[in-house]
């Protein structure tokens, strides 16, 4: 089984959110709000959504380069661990 990564800067969900799918069922009321807190963040009229690349490069590395180029105010991204691409969601800051 794959494990999720999950990356953002959300204040609404734990740094740790991905144990919540890793842990065959427990914290699955955690994993229900956790879910919910994602759904309205992805929801949003004004989110914006990029995929990104991990192929020969690690998700931190990845992650930095769309942060200097995108200047996400907040993101989030959900994915396998063995995945080569992921798509982050984000809003960008206010000029």
């Amino acid at each position: 089984m794959m494990k999720k990564v999950i990356v953002h800067n959300l204040k609404t969900i734990p740094k740790d959110a991905a144990i919540y799918w890793d842990n065959n069922g427990s914290g699955f009321a955690k994993q229900l709000e956790i879910r919910k807190q994602i759904k309205t963040f992805c929801e949003q009229p004004d989110i914006k959504s990029a995929w990104l690349s991990r192929k020969r490069i690690s998700t931190s590395k990845s992650l930095k380069e769309f942060k200097e180029f995108n200047s996400p105010k907040h993101f989030f991204s959900m994915f396998d661990e063995g995945d080569d691409n992921f798509q982050v969601f984000y809003t960008e800051k206010s000029a």
